[in-house]
């Protein structure tokens, strides 16, 4: 199973996405679908039993649920400059 990768210019984005989301001691960004929008969101959270864990420099960046770690399945999520800054992308 390949899992899911981030690119370093990533980790920095989460780490710092997730500097500004939470202080709490033991919080991690976990990425959930929102099938709605079409689109992904993040959050700061807790590592849960089944989570599929990516790390990068040996830390915890993000978390994703089994069931969506399935569907993102071998995927390089990336940073892209957008107008409103910079935005997650999802490649295959």
């Amino acid at each position: 199973m390949a899992g899911v990768t981030v690119t370093e210019r990533t980790a920095g984005e989460l780490r710092k996405a997730l500097a500004e989301a939470s202080s709490e001691a033991g919080q991690v960004l976990r990425i959930v679908a929102q099938p709605q929008e079409g689109s992904f969101a993040l959050g700061p959270d807790q590592v849960r039993e089944g989570d599929e864990v990516v790390e990068e420099g040996g830390e915890t960046v993000l978390v994703i649920a089994s069931a969506l770690a399935e569907v993102l399945e071998g995927a390089v999520i990336d940073v892209e400059e957008a107008e409103e800054g910079p935005r997650l992308t999802i490649k295959r």
